[in-house]
């Protein structure tokens, strides 16, 4: 019964999709997907509790600052709530954004979650069974042109090392977004020496990602080397050196198409 459930929400969604040149990507796209997928069960076999959230300091406390910065963004935009708002969470792991936005006024029928790992996926219909999550790409996106008010990515552009598929990643979510439509982006400026698969992506790429679009920059989180020890020292000096722009490696970005 799930299956077929699943099968007519993706069939439902896909509906007059706009044909897209991204087609010709698609046996990079899978060599892709495999890459980051493997990577991610490396990630999983990490000793003690290096890549859970729930209690690591480090990871909680860049929860809270983003949620803090994330609210006062929405407020200088005049967002009041999320209620009515059709939103895309851009590899969505275990639906953790999409609850969250519950908070903001965020309605289950109008949430939606892709991602290319699927027990991650499993686990978010698990803890949150009325929205909707689906194995995808986001280089290929299974939805209507202009479709969605929102969508989020979190860490997911950096994790793509081919620059065509990058760039058709942002052309797609550009293509779901209604005229007005936003795109909120989190993730690091900067590359990581100690990790060869991941590649930052400053200002000047998220300009050429995301064309005509305006665009609301804040930079924050603690540089990870400096973050991580700090966090397991003291909350307020974690939270005080957090404030020193030149410490600080992600950027938040809010672009809303103009097209």
């Amino acid at each position: 019964m799930r299956e077929g459930g699943e099968k007519n929400q993706v069939e439902r969604v896909s509906q007059g999709r706009a044909d897209s040149s991204v087609s010709i990507l698609e046996p990079e796209i899978g060599e892709e997907v495999q890459r980051i997928r493997s990577v991610f069960e490396e990630r999983a076999k990490a000793p003690g509790t290096e890549w859970i959230p729930y209690f690591n300091l480090y990871a909680r406390y860049l929860v809270y600052e983003r949620s803090g910065v994330l609210l006062d963004s929405f407020r200088r935009l005049n967002v009041k709530t999320l209620a009515g708002l059709k939103i895309l969470d851009v590899g969505c792991g275990s639906g953790t954004l999409l609850r969250y936005l519950f908070d903001f006024g965020a309605e289950p029928e109008n949430l939606f979650g892709i991602d290319v790992l699927e027990n991650t996926l499993q686990r978010a219909r698990y803890l949150t069974p009325n929205l909707s999550f689906m194995v995808a790409s986001a280089a290929r996106l299974p939805f209507q042109d202009a479709s969605f008010d929102l969508a989020f990515q979190s860490l997911v552009f950096t994790s793509v090392l081919d620059e065509r598929i990058k760039q058709a990643m942002a052309s797609e979510v550009l293509r779901i977004l209604r005229k007005g439509g936003r795109f909120v982006w989190y993730d690091f400026m900067y590359d990581n020496p100690w990790n060869k698969n991941v590649k930052g992506i400053g200002k000047k790429e998220i300009y050429k990602l995301l064309p005509g679009c305006t665009f609301q920059f804040t930079k924050l989180t603690l540089a990870p080397p400096i973050g991580r020890p700090v966090a397991a020292l003291s909350p307020f000096l974690y939270h005080l050196l957090s404030r020193i722009p030149m410490l600080c490696t992600h950027y938040l970005c809010i672009a809303q198409k103009q097209e």
